[in-house]
This record gives C-alpha cells, sequence and structure tokens, in this order.
C-alpha cells in the first residue's frame, strides 16, 4: 500500500477509513486485493440473492467477531437446534480461507525475521536467567561426553519454553508471541492478522450477525446467540458503519460521488461519471461563492461593518521572504527533480505491472461489481436493522 517514496497506493485510503476495525481491514484488503471479491461478484446480475448471502457470510468472518461460548452437545440439542438461528458460523468458502491462511504467513515471517534481526543486534544478555533471583538455570556447555545429544540454542524462542524440544520454527503468529525469549515485547493484539478456525482456534465463531441478517430477530439473537440485548444496537451499528465506509472508499477510489447507480456506468462510461462528479463539485463551489457574495452584500446594506479578507500571499511577497532569487530557483529546481523521480518510478511501476499482467483488482473490470454487491448488502442489512428500532 505505499510506494518506494512513502506515498500511499490503491487501497490505503480504503484500510485507514477502517481503523475502527482492526486487523479486520488488512484481511478484508488481502481478500480484495487478491481478487476475490471480485471473483465472486462477477455474477451479482445473475445470482443476486446467492452472492450477497455468500458476501455476508465472508463479511461476519471478518467484522464483529464474537467467539461462541458455549458449543458443547446440550447446548446444541437444548438451543440451537429449536432455534431458527445458525449459532455457530459455518466455514467460509475454501478460497477465501487460503487467502487469508497465506496473507497470515506472511506476516508470521515478516515478524519473524524482525524478532530475529532484533535479537542478533540488540539482545545480549543470557535468556537462561531466571527473572526474580537472576539465577543461571541449566549447565555449561560440555561436549566431552559424545554420546549425548544435544538440541541447537535458541535465539528467538524463550530457552525455558525450547525444553520441549521446540526450536525457533513458529507455526502461528500466537506461538509467537507467547515464546519469545527475554527483551523482546511482542503485542499480538496489533499484529495485523486474523485468526482463522479450526487453525488458530478452539473455539468457533458466533454466527450473531449472519442469522441477523436473515431472519432479524433482536429475541433470537439474544436468547439462542448469547448475545446481550443492551449491546446488540452498538455491535449491528459498528458493522454497519463498517459496511458504509467500504462503500464510501470504493466510491472515492473509483472517482465516483455519492449515490450513483453502478448499473448506469454500463451506459455512461466511467469518464462521464467522473465529469458527471466533477460538474457537481464544481456546482457546489460556485453556489456557495455566490451565497457568501449575497451574504456580503446584505450585511452592506444592513451597515455591518465586515472584516476585511486577508490578501492572498503573491509570489513576489514570497520571493522577498526568501534570501535571494537563486534560492527560489534551487527550489523549484529541487521540486521538479523530485517531480520527474516520483513520475519515472511511477511509470516503471505500470510498466512492471502490465508485464505482469497487473494485480488481480486491476486486470478484471469486476470492481463496479464488487461495489454493487455490497450496496445491495448495505440497502438489505439496513431494512432489517432500521426495523428493529423503528
Amino acid at each position: 500500500m505505499l510506494d518506494a517514496h512513502g506515498a500511499t497506493l490503491n487501497f490505503a485510503g480504503l484500510v485507514s477509513h477502517l481503523y475502527f476495525t482492526e486487523n479486520s481491514s488488512f484481511a478484508f484488503h488481502a481478500l480484495l486485493k487478491e481478487g476475490y471479491f471480485h471473483e465472486l461478484c462477477s455474477n451479482v446480475n445473475k445470482n443476486e440473492k446467492d452472492t450477497v448471502e455468500t458476501l455476508m457470510l465472508v463479511m461476519a468472518h471478518l467484522f464483529n467477531r464474537i467467539p461462541c461460548r458455549q458449543s458443547d452437545p446440550e447446548y446444541r440439542e437444548k438451543v440451537v437446534k429449536p432455534s431458527s438461528s445458525l449459532v455457530f458460523l459455518p466455514p467460509m468458502p475454501e478460497k477465501a480461507t487460503k487467502i487469508l491462511r497465506d496473507h497470515n504467513q506472511e506476516t508470521l515471517d515478516v515478524y519473524k525475521t524482525y524478532v530475529e534481526t532484533y535479537v542478533n543486534k540488540h539482545v545480549t544478555h543470557d535468556d537462561r536467567k531466571l527473572p526474580l533471583t537472576g539465577v543461571l538455570a541449566g549447565g555449561e556447555d560440555d561436549t566431552s561426553d559424545e554420546s549425548i545429544e544435544s538440541l541447537p540454542a535458541t535465539r528467538i524462542r524463550s530457552a525455558f519454553k525450547a525444553l520441549s524440544g521446540a526450536g525457533d520454527n513458529f507455526a502461528t503468529i500466537h506461538e509467537l508471541c507467547q515464546s519469545t525469549r527475554d527483551g523482546v515485547f511482542l503485542e499480538e493484539a496489533v499484529i495485523p492478522h486474523l485468526d482463522i478456525y479450526p487453525d488458530e482456534m478452539e473455539i468457533p465463531l458466533n454466527a450473531w450477525l449472519l442469522d441477523f441478517f436473515k431472519h432479524g430477530d433482536v429475541n433470537m439473537l439474544e436468547k439462542a446467540n448469547g448475545i446481550r440485548k443492551a449491546d446488540i444496537w452498538f455491535l449491528l451499528n459498528d458493522f454497519s458503519l463498517a459496511l458504509a465506509t467500504i462503500i464510501t472508499s470504493l466510491l472515492n477510489f473509483m472517482k465516483l460521488r455519492e449515490g450513483t447507480d453502478v448499473d448506469m456506468l454500463d451506459v455512461m462510461g466511467n469518464l462521464d461519471a467522473t465529469e458527471e462528479a466533477e460538474d457537481t463539485r464544481v456546482a457546489d463551489v460556485e453556489d456557495s461563492q455566490s451565497e457568501a457574495g449575497s451574504f456580503a452584500t446584505s450585511a452592506a446594506d444592513s451597515a455591518i461593518s465586515m472584516p476585511e479578507r486577508p490578501k492572498p500571499v503573491t509570489s513576489m511577497k514570497k520571493a522577498k521572504a526568501a534570501d535571494s532569487w537563486e534560492d527560489l530557483a534551487d527550489e523549484e529546481t529541487a521540486g521538479l527533480e523530485l517531480s520527474a523521480r516520483k513520475a519515472a518510478d511511477a511509470q516503471r511501476f505500470a510498466e512492471a505491472e502490465a508485464n505482469d499482467g497487473g494485480p488481480a483488482w486491476e486486470r478484471e473490470e469486476g470492481l463496479k461489481n464488487v461495489l454493487k454487491a455490497l450496496q445491495l448488502l448495505h440497502s438489505e442489512f439496513t431494512v432489517k436493522f432500521k426495523a428493529m428500532w423503528a
């Protein structure tokens, strides 16, 4: 999401606007940039119902995740079976699960390399010292007896955790954070990953969000899904806000104004829609300027003394503030050189993407199908959401 100069690219704005969803935003971005949503929503015009339901299932795995507190057979038989709720969230489609697994593995490799590099450069104390007494546990290295095999010393994992025979290989991010040696602090909650059931979670997820989308029954969410009635509205509102944020970010990414009919893009074309949005923006600016002018006129007629508007700083005044005209020329030259470098980097990036076929979200023309499916999902969800407090 960043270029060589640190400038944001592609869907960085979407992820930053979803900051309140924390790690869920990175998981959504992983599925979006790999083209999963493009493939899923490609049939939204032919099979709208199944597409929206599958999209809701995936979104329920990403946002507002709540683990099931009870999963014993008695609870399933007495509470889950007679209710209209699924309670236990069904698994995601295999392709989406694979993308998130690869995303988590890539994140694990990055943080493992970080810890190893940090330990080699900054952590010099022996990890075998007991934290309270400072006594050095274990014996000295003795290789005189060749009949005794010893495991290699670990650099990342704690020596005490390594007593069971585990080395510096980690299966999950949770294992890395829980067994890192002394001198390194890792907070699992801020590492951008999403646990997948049953790979990294022992307890299945609650299907409360998917259940509400299907039946819209608040009482059933409280009785079968175990969601406190006082929390239901706030949880549903959080998900509604996340959906609205994603839709607005995609509209901005596609340079479309709010409320654009996606179906009309095939008729009018993206360029016409962009020009229409620009015309609307210019008209709004002109209206605001005319309102300001009429207000100033009426104020003058009423003998109200208006504060004098500060005059814009001209380039001549900027030149006077500078030491010399040569300094300004040097600054302009440096700015032009920086712009030229950025343009060259962008050109090389575009050529590389074109030779490689480009990313999945860019190769396919189906981003508008993703936007349409999300709008349909948000519209249907909003109907049920407003019904609970109408």
